[in-house]
């Protein structure tokens, strides 16, 4: 008997953490993608060389911001049973400079959180309905502690983690239900690219194979890689006389 598609829809489809995740699911799976975005273009370069490996690809675009979006309507319009949401679009932006105006404070918190809860309030209904899936968002260590070099960025992510751990709660009772919190450190990617690499940070490619992993295995808090745990642990464990002295 033909084992049916892994089939997974995913908002922000051309992060590069999302699509190296989706490279990786095509390694061990037939695959049928939906893949959401804001640029038409670059969503179908990814569904062409998705589709090299064998996948399924449809296409979505769409602006994230857009308050009138009935994400519902989206997700219903597909038909069938769908084994993974994955919310995976950002955006880092340059803090001092958007500190000083609130438009810019607010679009990034609506990007990086306000959007993924919303978008993540939809999946959690379409599981439910369902009976069984996994829905998984990219968040991020910095939203283990407030540092002064990006806090608006890890505010929205630890708005996030809350958001998740909550759905995680709703969810307890179903047991083929999985919400999924993949935690990255510093990766190298589009989002990074203007900041200096250390050899704290990983690539693309590791962080999607360990975030595939993490999936798989339904891990409720995976960070990516693992060791990013006990870095982040470090620092929320400093107190704060002695951590307001550092320059993180």
């Amino acid at each position: 008997m033909t084992k049916p598609p892994y089939r997974a829809i995913v908002f922000g489809a051309t992060s590069a953490i999302a699509s190296a995740i989706l490279r990786e699911i095509t390694r061990s799976h037939s695959a049928e993608f939906l893949l959401v975005g804001r640029n038409a273009t670059k969503l179908g370069n990814l569904a062409d060389d998705l589709r090299a490996y064998g996948a399924n690809c449809s296409i979505h675009t769409i602006d994230f911001l857009d308050p009138t979006t009935d994400w519902s309507a989206i997700i219903e319009k597909q038909t069938g049973h769908w084994d993974l949401f994955l919310i995976a679009h950002g955006s880092l932006c340059e803090q001092e400079q958007a500190l000083t105006r609130s438009i810019d404070v607010a679009h990034e918190i609506a990007v990086n959180f306000t959007s993924h809860a919303t978008i993540a309030a939809t999946c959690s209904a379409a599981l439910r309905r369902q009976g069984r899936g996994t829905l998984a968002a990219i968040g991020s260590v910095a939203g283990d502690r407030g540092r002064q070099s990006n806090f608006l960025y890890g505010s929205a992510k630890a708005g996030l983690a809350t958001f998740m751990d909550g759905l995680r709660h709703r969810h307890a009772r179903e047991k083929d239900i999985h919400i999924v919190l993949l935690k990255p450190g510093m990766t190298n990617s589009p989002m990074t690219a203007d900041i200096p690499k250390s050899p704290l940070f990983s690539s693309t490619a590791k962080v999607g194979a360990l975030g595939w992993e993490a999936i798989r295995r339904a891990t409720p808090v995976a960070y990516l890689p693992g060791w990013w745990r006990w870095i982040m642990f470090a620092i929320r464990a400093t107190p704060a006389a002695l951590f307001h002295r550092t320059k993180l």
